[in-house]
């Protein structure tokens, strides 16, 4: 009995590290935010005080905030789809053999590679007015210079090319490992009935696909929800507020303005904006192919 229940406990010793690891960093944080949200804290003072609803009711009625949710919520609709949709068609694209195909692989894959901090600095010098690259690439085919990330029509364009060029080789890469767990057989199987390409993509392919594309459009929503450094490095949420993300009003007003209790409240708003996301994402996109 003894010996049994020795043998019992040690899975738990295993895990018990990343599980206080867990608590730690990821769920007293979450819990932590959330108390001090219903707080106006003071740093210079240490003082705390209850506050109520006052820190959320003031949300809805700041125009920063609005306009910062309104852009996360443009920002999550464009670059989602399209890094999964370039992501999804490299994938099927490199999924042969060849030491070609293995060079464009290792190519699509290298922005994922790069910092996010280091791949803002480079397109941030690239989009410069003055000396930019891609300002110098119009000015050689006789096009005008552009202002990318002074101007308020296009600094947030700006920044989606920025994202969705780092993302999508990392995106690639997983989608590329669900097509290589689909079994040869079936496609082959397939062929000898006559399906020509597009037919075994959307009726083979892609359903099959369907639990790694699940994971990539849920893991794709929340990091890009998240996203703070583009922003930080390449606009400081200019011009006029046209790129501020929630995640960039967080550190903001907490480290700029030092409104730790009001920063919580958006942290926590943020966070129930992406369970909700989440929570529809899988209820509409649910796995229902197996092999």
């Amino acid at each position: 009995m003894t010996r049994r229940r020795a043998w019992s406990i040690v899975p738990y010793l295993f895990i018990m590290p990343a599980m206080v690891g867990l608590g730690l960093f990821k769920l007293y944080p979450i819990m932590e935010g959330l108390r001090l949200s219903f707080y106006d804290v003071k740093p210079i003072a240490r003082t705390q005080e209850f506050i109520g609803l006052a820190n959320f009711l003031e949300l809805v009625r700041d125009p920063v905030i609005l306009r910062a949710t309104w852009n996360t919520l443009l920002f999550n609709l464009l670059v989602t789809p399209t890094q999964i949709v370039l992501a999804l068609a490299l994938a099927v694209l490199v999924n042969r053999k060849g030491k070609v195909i293995q060079a464009f692989r290792s190519l699509f894959f290298m922005p994922a590679v790069i910092s996010l901090v280091v791949a803002s600095i480079i397109w941030k010098l690239m989009y410069n007015p003055d000396s930019g690259l891609v300002n110098g690439l119009l000015i050689a085919v006789s096009l005008p210079a552009q202002t990318f990330l002074t101007s308020t029509s296009q600094a947030m364009a700006s920044v989606m090319g920025m994202v969705v060029w780092k993302g999508v080789g990392y995106w690639m890469v997983i989608l590329l490992a669900g097509l290589k767990d689909i079994p040869e057989g079936i496609q082959e199987a397939a062929i000898v009935d006559g399906a020509g390409p597009s037919r075994r993509f959307f009726s083979i392919t892609f359903p099959l696909l369907s639990p790694t594309l699940l994971f990539v459009v849920v893991a794709d929503t929340v990091i890009n929800f998240l996203l703070f450094v583009p922003v930080y490095v390449m606009t400081q949420g200019g011009p006029s507020e046209s790129t501020t993300l929630l995640m960039f009003e967080v550190y903001r007003n907490a480290f700029v303005y030092t409104r730790f209790g009001y920063a919580a409240a958006i942290s926590t708003t943020l966070l129930l904006v992406i369970a909700v996301a989440v929570t529809v994402q899988m209820r509409f996109l649910r796995v229902e192919f197996e092999y």
